[in-house]
């Protein structure tokens, strides 16, 4: 009966290499399926980071222009502080006995001038007023 018994097993072999093959085959649909998900999920997700990375490069030159331009106003006000600093005579020579003779000077160089200033002698003669120059 070796004939029998022999035909028998090869029939359940092929049977099981079958089953197998099915297991096999579903095992590599079951990861394309995954793995394609995946691939979209990545996808997605570096659309959004490049989204997000666009956005701050672009929030990051508004900063830097800002940034430049307050710098540039900074050294505006910078070289007015110092050009006024220059023009005004030092705070501990200037006594408060010479205020008023200072103010009457300054009223005096604007009328030779031809300018007049609305208050007289009381406008120009406040310590670090700056008289109009309309």
């Amino acid at each position: 009966m070796p004939n029998g018994s022999g035909e028998k097993a090869k029939g359940a072999i092929l049977s099981r290499a079958v089953q197998y093959i099915h297991h096999l085959k579903e095992n590599e649909a079951r990861n394309i399926e995954k793995w394609t998900l995946e691939k979209l999920l990545m996808d997605q997700a570096m659309g959004d980071l490049q989204a997000q990375l666009e956005e701050m490069r672009r929030l990051w030159e508004e900063e830097r222009a800002a940034r430049t331009r307050a710098e540039s106003e900074l050294d505006v006000l910078r070289g007015l502080k110092s050009s006024v600093a220059a023009d005004a005579p030092p705070a501990a020579a200037a006594s408060s006995a010479s205020a008023p003779e200072k103010a009457t000077e300054a009223t005096a160089t604007s009328a030779s001038d031809g300018e007049t200033t609305q208050g007289g002698e009381e406008e120009s003669g406040r310590p670090g007023k700056r008289q109009r120059t309309d």
